[in-house]
């Protein structure tokens, strides 16, 4: 795959004015009609963010909007990113135009200093790129709130089988899509260490491409710029079945020395595996049944 391929792509919009440690771009691939994913940056006041709308038509695009411009008015004046998470879901489900699954996925970048934290609702996702030899080591820092990952977590399946999933588009979670008042938010913390990059993707770039092959791209082109392209190009020559966004920030200039062992999150969520593995076999599959239950009203199957 060559950059040269990327850039023949009438469909990518990147945003470069500006940007010093950062890059992204964001590609409506090549089954779907419009981009209904939306992306977002402002390095001097430290806040990233991908949005990945869903309903179809406009009501996606809509969604994932409303989910930027929230996060916008936020950096810069309060910085609560959460109660901007909120504010968005809030507007959506006031929206005279708003369908039962018009809604979207969100994943927020807010640094402060040396230190930066996740927040997250869907399945967009942020991974932590750590030079480490090789490829270097990339870990996912999200956990999608999928009925996949449910799965995942319970040891259901597996990894390979769940890439093939029937419904591995379903999310159990998302700003707008319900009426549901109440939006829960996960998020996570870590100081940044020199030489890091942080990854924020839509899944139309994490279900096209391997982590093997994001590692590679990361490891072997310093330029963010030329990184994005090359992973939208990746996701492109996979089939392109989605929407594709992709933001990568390198760790600011004061961030400390990389240490042997690297510290862990500050702050972290409780993973959802260790919820699972305290459930009966019974329980968990009451609460399978729930799920189903639960996504057929609210409607958060992510249109294909």
């Amino acid at each position: 795959m060559s950059e040269a391929k990327v850039s023949r792509q009438s469909g990518v919009v990147q945003c470069r004015q500006g940007a010093r440690r950062s890059a992204g771009a964001t590609h409506p691939g090549y089954r779907r009609e419009q981009n209904e994913d939306a992306y977002w940056a402002d390095e001097q006041r430290g806040v990233w963010v991908v949005a990945d709308g869903l309903g179809g038509h406009h009501a996606g695009e809509l969604a994932s909007k409303t989910v930027v411009e929230e996060i916008q008015h936020s950096s810069a004046t309060d910085r609560h990113y959460e109660q901007a998470l909120r504010k968005a879901h809030t507007l959506l489900l006031g929206d005279e135009h708003c369908t039962a699954n018009m809604g979207s996925t969100a994943v927020v970048l807010a640094e402060e200093g040396d230190y930066f934290r996740i927040y997250w609702v869907g399945d967009s996702r942020a991974y932590l790129w750590t030079p480490d030899g090789g490829n270097g080591e990339l870990s996912q820092l999200t956990n999608d709130h999928s009925y996949v990952q449910m799965l995942m977590d319970s040891g259901a399946i597996n990894s390979e089988e769940a890439a093939s999933h029937p419904n591995r588009h379903v999310i159990t979670r998302c700003i707008g899509g319900s009426a549901n008042p109440n939006l829960e938010i996960d998020r996570v913390s870590y100081q940044w260490a020199a030489g890091q990059k942080l990854l924020l993707c839509s899944d139309g770039l994490c279900t096209e491409v391997p982590n093997e092959k994001i590692a590679q791209i990361l490891a072997e082109n310093a330029d963010n710029h030329r990184a994005v392209d090359l992973l939208i190009g990746a996701a492109l020559d996979a089939g392109g079945r989605d929407n594709i966004t992709v933001q990568i920030i390198d760790a600011p200039p004061q961030a400390p020395a990389l240490r042997p062992t690297p510290d862990s999150a500050a702050v972290h969520n409780k993973p959802l595996s260790g919820q699972f593995q305290r459930l009966s076999k019974r329980t968990f599959a009451a609460l399978l049944v729930l799920a189903a239950v639960t996504m057929a009203v609210i409607g958060l199957p992510k249109l294909l």
